[in-house]
């Protein structure tokens, strides 16, 4: 009887640390690579990327402009965006990513899934979807 009562109470005491541990792993996350889930240079000017940074959260979908050292953050999705009937259809699910085109205003990429893909346009100015489209 013993031995259970202490075999409890050292299962009880790792389970309530466990919790503790959600801040350092999205510290471990955001500080290393272990929080990149995709990352394609779609061009020489932008660079895209799928990440989680947290347990807590769903990855997004980042796309970066790049400038030499410095980068710019130009558009930010996540799934609630991207959002339609199909479950397996997410950012986090894609294969890759494939750059379209490009005009002063807009940027176009498609999201390879495998079998259905998600065509996206972005606004550069203001990071917003303006269209989606199912191929």
């Amino acid at each position: 009887m013993a031995k259970l009562l202490l075999a409890g109470m050292l299962l009880a005491l790792i389970a309530s640390i466990l919790p503790m541990m959600i801040p350092f792993f999205a510290l471990l996350f955001a500080t290393t690579p272990l929080g990149l889930i995709t990352d394609k240079d779609l061009n020489k000017k932008y660079r895209a990327q799928t990440v989680g940074y947290s347990v807590m959260t769903q990855p997004w979908l980042e796309v970066i402009e790049k400038h030499g050292l410095f980068e710019k953050r130009v558009i930010t999705s996540t799934d609630y965006q991207l959002m339609d009937d199909r479950r397996n259809v997410k950012v986090s699910y894609a294969k890759d990513i494939i750059f379209n085109h490009e005009t002063d205003s807009t940027l176009t990429l498609t999201l390879f899934y495998g079998g259905a893909n998600k065509t996206i346009t972005f606004d550069k100015n203001t990071g917003n979807i303006l269209a989606v489209k199912l191929n």
